[in-house]
């Protein structure tokens, strides 16, 4: 099976943006996205202080850009309850994405599962290289413990967050992927770092690592993700070939 190369749009009340260490940082227009080239779509509301407004500006962004594309979409941003699935599923989701760092999620994930099915649902663990990352700062709890408590109950895939290396450009946390990988047999996401085609290589030949986000937006564009399948495919890569 292809690994996957998914595009992750941020959105800050309506608008889309660029993020560092989890902090949105840089709002850019949206005119020149492109969401056709990928193999599935991420977005996330970021917006600090979310309303009706900016669930409606989310909705409005996501229509613009999703008006001729196909693709699977997955939409994420503090899910806490069956009703914010409900109205992402009105919207046309596919997946959601629940942040499954903290275990006050628990039994919402069990209760999402049971509704939608366990394919619909995406477990995000947000980690600062080999702990949990909660509420802005680094914790005490480590990553493999917390991955290793939710493998009965989580979603299809797990998608870990790199806080540290969000939007350094500098390369996935492999080391970390790689012992996450290592000791449990469920499929991963991984976001946070990538800045160049040879990261994503580097990332999906890690075993049970079944796609790589990008959230940059000079990524987010038809020539740059294009010319990765190139790359990638030409030194070995199982990505699919447009």
């Amino acid at each position: 099976m292809y690994k996957r190369i998914i595009g992750v749009v941020l959105v800050d009340n309506g608008i889309v943006c660029r993020t560092r260490n989890f902090v949105s940082d840089y709002l850019y227009t949206d005119a020149f996205i492109d969401t056709n080239f990928f193999d599935e779509i991420v977005f996330i509301d970021v917006s600090k202080n979310r309303s009706n407004e900016t669930l409606n500006l989310f909705f409005t962004t996501i229509e613009k850009l999703m008006s001729k594309s196909q693709l699977p979409m997955a939409i994420g941003g503090s899910i806490s309850s069956i009703n914010d699935i409900l109205r992402y599923r009105e919207f046309g989701a596919d997946r959601y994405i629940i942040n499954q760092t903290s275990s006050t999620s628990d039994e919402l994930v069990k209760n999402a599962i049971e509704k939608f099915g366990k394919s619909s649902i995406i477990s995000g663990v947000d980690h600062w290289q080999e702990f949990t990352f909660e509420n802005g700062e680094k914790t005490e709890t480590k990553l493999n413990e917390r991955v290793k408590n939710i493998l009965n109950n989580s979603g299809s895939e797990i998608l870990l967050n790199s806080v540290a290396l969000d939007g350094s450009l500098t390369g996935f946390d492999l080391k970390v992927v790689q012992q996450i990988s290592d000791s449990f047999k469920i499929p991963i996401i991984i976001s946070g770092g990538v800045g160049r085609w040879t990261h994503a290589l580097n990332a999906i030949e890690i075993e049970n690592v079944k796609g790589i986000c990008t959230s940059n937006i000079y990524h987010l564009t038809t020539s740059t993700i294009l010319s990765w399948r190139k790359q990638i495919i030409e030194n070995g890569g199982n990505v699919r070939e447009l």
